[in-house]
């Protein structure tokens, strides 16, 4: 019988080897050159799967994927026009926005929703002594950004629980070195999403404990986690290159959903994870549409203020571009 690693791979294999998409751009046209920069997260790998199936060249579009360390840093790739999309969780592009930088959310990728969708963890060491959100009152916490979800996500299960953010002690870490330096003792609990997430809990020298889950503590209606977002200028210039990125990436998005063991190979071909850590990884899709909703923005909005995260008013028509419905 064959490892789960080897079936993995073969599915992968397969998956990339499967039939063409119905999404073709004109015949004998020059590929649009289209430069990506993203967060490494689980809902980008159907992007890179895709890519390296030639998905999008097939549709027209000649895609240059690059990764960055934060969401913030993506935003910067875009302001300084070293892309032309970036992929991260939703409240980078907000605060670029806020802060004068003409940036739009064009397309949805993800959502977190109670009770069986709430992908963002809270993971505290076995070392620190947390057992619950209660517990993290005056310990080490760690965040990928000032300003990003993660940060959002712990104020807003911070002040459900009673805790003032001055309680904390934020430390401020990309995800990729966040085990390291939580097995080094140097933090207590973390804010992490997959596939950091799935290797800290697959590490024993860690012994991680998940001590709350969901980017907010209220997700009795989704929230919206991961977007694609660009400046004002791409978006109103290159409005079908982005929606035919789309199309591309909601077909190799299911086909990932509809085949686990692809998926899987998936996680250990870009992020190198463990095929034990790699069958944790899944994909947080709530509607197969990637338009932008503006209740959902709307909805971050709010958390923002309740945090006192927002510098300026803003409106979700200022934020979403267009597929904003």
């Amino acid at each position: 019988m064959r490892s789960s690693f080897a079936r993995a791979i073969a599915a992968l294999a397969a998956f990339s080897c499967a039939g063409t998409l119905s999404v073709a751009g004109p015949a004998h046209a020059e590929p649009v050159k289209l430069r990506l920069t993203y967060l490494m997260a689980d809902l980008i790998l159907p992007v890179l799967v895709a890519r390296d199936a030639g998905d999008y060249q097939r549709a027209g579009i000649d895609l240059e994927a690059i990764e960055g360390q934060s969401g913030p840093a993506v935003v910067a790739a875009l302001a300084s026009g070293e892309a032309d999309l970036g992929y991260s969780g939703s409240i980078p592009p907000i605060n670029a926005r806020l802060n004068g930088v003409p940036i739009k959310l064009v397309m949805t990728l993800g959502h977190e929703k109670a009770p069986d969708m709430m992908l963002t963890g809270f993971i505290a060491t076995k070392a620190s002594g947390i057992t619950d959100i209660q517990g993290v009152r005056g310990h080490r916490i760690a965040l990928n950004a000032n300003g990003g979800l993660c940060e959002l996500a712990w104020r807003d299960h911070l002040s459900a629980a009673g805790i003032k953010w001055s309680e904390v002690q934020p430390v401020v870490l990309p995800f990729p070195q966040v085990e390291a330096a939580m097995q080094q003792g140097a933090v207590d609990a973390a804010c992490l999403i997959n596939p950091f997430q799935a290797s800290v809990m697959h590490n024993p020298e860690i012994g991680a404990k998940r001590i709350a889950a969901g980017m907010l503590a209220d997700l009795s209606t989704p929230g919206l986690s991961d977007v694609i977002y660009t400046t004002d200028k791409y978006a109103a210039e290159h409005a079908e290159t982005i929606r035919t990125f789309g199309e591309v990436t909601v077909a190799a998005r299911q086909r990932l959903q509809s085949d686990p063991d692809a998926l899987i190979a998936a996680a250990e071909k870009y992020v190198g994870l463990t095929p034990q850590a790699a069958a944790d990884v899944t994909l947080a899709v709530v509607r197969d549409d990637v338009g932008m909703d503006l209740t959902e923005v709307q909805k971050l909005l709010d958390a923002m203020s309740r945090a006192e995260m927002l510098s300026s008013p803003i409106t979700a028509e200022d934020l979403a571009g267009t597929t904003a419905k």
